[in-house]
């Protein structure tokens, strides 16, 4: 005889299932509340956690409220105000429709509801704990509803486990609260974490005030508007100048018909759009509003609607980046640039070298460096439309990736640097000039070297900041330097102040969004203070917790590349002849700490090569 094998489930269990798609951290029942807040009619919504959120979240607007009855049955599961049938939702205009989110809410937490409508006299208050054991009682309160959700997966450890830090899921609160500020610039949002208000937007209307108030933009000359229109597809919104670099698509915004999503091909016509206007890393700030109907797109593809099917991806995307190009392109409708410096034509160097070398008492030579003899590239130069393969230094290049997994110590600089003079290099290589004052070329007796005076400004830079803390000279600043960012931002640069230390970067919260620095280090400059910090933080990000020999690496290969000389420096012979002594003097003189080649060099028997004498 066959045991049964199909039981059905109780209510409980069932919404705790549920729970898994719609409650997957604190910042989901953030999201799920304050939508409904806004769909509830709210002009003001205010949101308090404690502990990240998992101990304590509070969401209180001023909507419309719920009469007894409906406060009673929004905590059953498929009860829902948004839709009456099947029809309803491929024509669904309001946020959380589901009909789940509260009974699954309330099956994983202890669980509060106050609720008045502006006709009532008592306001209604139900109290669930996992799910069970509803109270229902008439009570004083505001017109509006106020939700509150204490203990999150108190009784599903297992899910528990998986949460982050407190700091990590206030983040994500933080994130969600300013995501949702976006869609909706007339509603006025307050985020309070541990007592310490973090968001505060001005609910003006005006989509400009809540950017500027979410990301700290003092100067609005950075945001380009957004506007265009085509396809009945409407795009707008504001982007950041190629100059405003991001750590992170974090800084991007897709709203699409008033729901944040995330969207692979918007984000993509976004970056095509800027092409070569981006540096070689980071991402564009953007924050667009999409607009079309509601038949063109599926909201109903992801259980919490963070992602939306369109019927047509490729208008969309037509749209978009016309849009996006539009906006960059109008600044330069009516420049106001100065023409551009034209630069002299290479200087005759003449030079006095060593009694030694000098055919006689009297004479001297005179060299003239030619404008652009060599094409140089990473592995190879060009020389009259002719590949030349240079490989010298593949030994060194492949040491990069031994030397990125582990902290350079200082016995061990000390050890290669005394290596390296033994070899005669250092004394026996004379400086002649610079190419477009970014190349040094120098020489031997037998070979031709050009050198990438960045890349070896960074190399010694690097070994100097690796050889330990007390190696770092730093500068105490008289007067401290603010960097405004974002509170998620701040939040994670006090999580790694231990790492930013060891380079002599001291600060301290000065608000929520914003870091007091008292020192930085001696070489570079407060100018590139603040971008080093971003683009530090961007790394951390795009590292995912990172070892401490690989944070380590990368901070100081940064901060090296923000202390060495510029492309574009001129240099005189003093400075390249000290510039290529101290080069010979670090571990690895050949490569910089991103691994590109620092020297390339053409030996007299290529040299005879090229000129044809053998």
């Amino acid at each position: 005889m066959s045991e049964e094998k199909i039981i059905l489930l109780d209510q409980n269990t069932a919404n705790q299932i549920a729970a898994g798609e719609v409650v997957e951290r604190p910042a989901s029942v953030a999201k799920e509340l304050m939508e409904n807040s806004l769909d509830a009619g709210a002009q003001s919504i205010e949101i308090e956690i404690a502990e990240g959120g998992i101990k304590y979240l509070r969401v209180t607007d001023d909507g419309g409220g719920m009469p007894p009855a409906d406060a009673r049955l929004c905590v059953a599961r498929h009860a829902t105000s948004k839709i009456k049938n099947s029809d309803d939702l491929l024509a669904v205009t309001t946020l959380g429709f589901r009909g789940e989110a509260l009974p699954s809410i309330a099956s994983v937490s202890r669980f509060t509801l106050l609720t008045r409508t502006p006709g009532s006299d008592m306001a209604t208050k139900v109290t669930l704990v996992g799910g069970e054991n509803e109270e229902v009682l008439e009570i004083g309160g505001r017109v509006g509803t106020s939700v509150i959700v204490e203990e999150l997966f108190f009784n599903v450890p297992a899910r528990r486990k998986f949460l982050r830090t407190d700091n990590t899921e206030g983040r994500y609160i933080n994130e969600v609260v300013g995501k949702l500020a976006l869609t909706r610039p007339d509603v006025k949002f307050v985020l309070t974490n541990n007592g310490r208000q973090v968001v505060n937007t001005p609910g003006s209307g005006d989509l400009a005030d809540t950017v500027a108030e979410l990301y700290g933009f003092k100067n609005r000359e950075d945001l380009l508007p957004v506007e265009h229109q085509a396809d009945n597809i409407k795009v707008s919104g504001y982007i950041g100048k190629p100059s405003l670099l991001k750590s992170s698509r974090q800084w991007q915004t897709i709203i699409v018909n008033g729901r944040v999503i995330q969207s692979r091909f918007i984000a993509r016509a976004l970056d095509h759009a800027y092409q070569s206007q981006l540096p070689k890393s980071g991402y564009p700030f953007a924050v667009l509003v999409i607009e079309l109907s509601g038949s063109a797109i599926d909201v109903n593809v992801h259980p919490q609607k963070s992602e939306v099917r369109f019927s047509d991806e490729q208008s969309v995307y037509r749209v978009v980046y016309r849009a996006v190009s539009s906006a960059l392109e109008k600044p330069l409708q009516t420049p106001k640039m100065e023409a551009a410096p034209v630069l002299p034509p290479p200087a005759a160097y003449t030079f006095d070298f060593a009694e030694e070398k000098k055919p006689s008492a009297d004479s001297s030579y005179t060299y003239k460096i030619p404008q652009r003899p060599f094409a140089v590239r990473e592995e190879s130069a060009v020389y009259n439309g002719r590949k030349i393969d240079i490989e010298p230094f593949a030994a060194a290049r492949e040491s990069i990736a031994a030397e990125k997994n582990a902290v350079n110590t200082a016995g061990d600089i000390e050890k290669a640097a005394q290596a390296l003079p033994q070899q005669g290099v250092v004394d026996a290589i004379w400086p002649l000039g610079q190419i477009d004052r970014t190349y040094i070329v120098a020489q031997s007796d037998d070979c031709l070297y050009v050198l990438d005076q960045h890349a070896a400004h960074e190399r010694i830079m690097y070994d100097r900041l690796a050889a330990g803390k007390e190696c770092v000279p730093a500068q105490q600043l008289l007067v401290a330097l603010f960097v405004e960012m974002t509170p998620g931002d701040v939040d994670l640069a006090v999580q790694y102040k231990e790492a930013f230390a060891d380079l002599c970067f001291e600060f301290e919260e000065a608000g929520p969004d914003v870091l007091r620095l008292t020192s930085i280090p001696a070489d570079i400059d407060s100018k590139e203070v603040e971008s080093f910090i971003r683009e530090a933080l961007r790394l951390i990000v795009e590292m995912k917790k990172p070892s401490a020999a690989e944070l380590r690496h990368d901070l100081i290969a940064m901060a090296s590349c923000k202390a060495a000389i510029k492309a574009g420096q001129t240099l005189n012979m003093r400075e390249m002849k000290q510039l290529i002594a101290d080069l010979f003097k670090t571990s690895h003189p050949f490569t910089c700490p991103h691994g590109r080649p620092v020297i390339i060099d053409f030996p007299s028997g290529e040299l005879f090569r090229l000129f044809k004498r053998t």
